[in-house]
């Protein structure tokens, strides 16, 4: 049967999509833009797929045995239970949620209150609460790496960033396998790393110096300008999280679910190097 795939435009979703797609698995995508997740994904089944539109949540799981939600904060919680809603009415079995490390913290905060609903709601479910990405750096951060200078509100906090090909992996084997319902999984790397060792590393790959320039939360919040104001706050309030030291946990729960040590942030920075070099 058919495992649908939410958000395959994010970082997450988009990996487990071609790492299910790699081992043969029968995927459906369900995408807002249907003509860009066919251009990426060719060999897949897409559909439309709009929180705001149950009608599209309700065509999307019919006949899918596993569901991937990996929803953007913006529409959390409501879009998420109404995808939950919608697999358990279509009889889906496996559920897995991508979450965020620490939200246990806050049993109000969105990620929270979806994944309450989640393990009301009957399906077998897996919980994935991953740490900060090491691709926000060959992503979102690709420039300022080229150019030399890394700007967080992050002081001297560090972080233990997880791959997203290890999130991938955990993913995968928790909607193909038996054995992890029930389950909360916080991914981790397997070392809490500060901004500035983040960018002695990434200088080493580069072959230029790339600094760590530590600023305030307002200066976060004047480059987010424009930005919607529950990401904003999200952000501010994850740097806090940094500052305060609540990010730098480690955990085995990679490798106890892999087999396998988690990559590490130099392993990830030799195979991205291609991102920092080319030109800007």
């Amino acid at each position: 049967m058919t495992i649908l795939v939410s958000n395959a435009n994010g970082k997450a979703g988009g990996e487990v999509a071609l790492a299910l797609i790699a081992a043969g698995e029968k995927v459906r995508i369900g995408a807002r833009d249907v003509a860009a997740a066919q251009a990426r994904f060719p060999s897949a089944e897409i559909v439309p797929f709009d929180v705001t539109k149950p009608e599209t949540l309700a065509a999307a799981v019919q006949g899918v045995r596993a569901v991937l939600s990996a929803l953007p904060y913006e529409v959390l919680p409501a879009g998420e239970t109404a995808l939950i809603d919608a697999a358990r009415a279509a009889g889906v079995r496996r559920f897995v949620k991508v979450s965020a490390m620490g939200v246990d913290a806050n049993p109000s905060s969105p990620h929270m209150v979806a994944e309450a609903a989640l393990a009301r709601s009957g399906l077998e479910w897996t919980v994935l609460r991953p740490n900060f990405f090491m691709q926000n750096y060959s992503q979102l951060s690709a420039a300022a790496v080229r150019a030399g200078t890394l700007h967080e509100p992050a002081d001297n906090g560090a972080s233990s960033f997880v791959d997203v090909r290890d999130i991938a992996d955990v993913t995968v084997a928790a909607l193909l396998q038996d054995g992890h319902q029930g389950r909360i999984y916080t991914l981790t790397g397997p070392a809490a790393l500060t901004r500035g060792e983040i960018a002695a590393i990434l200088s080493n790959v580069v072959g230029h110096p790339v600094a760590y320039v530590a600023v305030d939360d307002a200066a976060l919040r004047a480059a987010m300008k424009g930005a919607a104001p529950t990401l904003i706050e999200l952000m501010s309030a994850l740097y806090g999280f940094v500052r305060a030291g609540w990010t730098a946990t480690v955990t085995r729960d990679v490798e106890d679910v892999l087999g396998r040590p988690a990559r590490s942030f130099e392993t990830f920075a030799r195979d991205h190097a291609a991102a920092w070099r080319d030109a800007a």
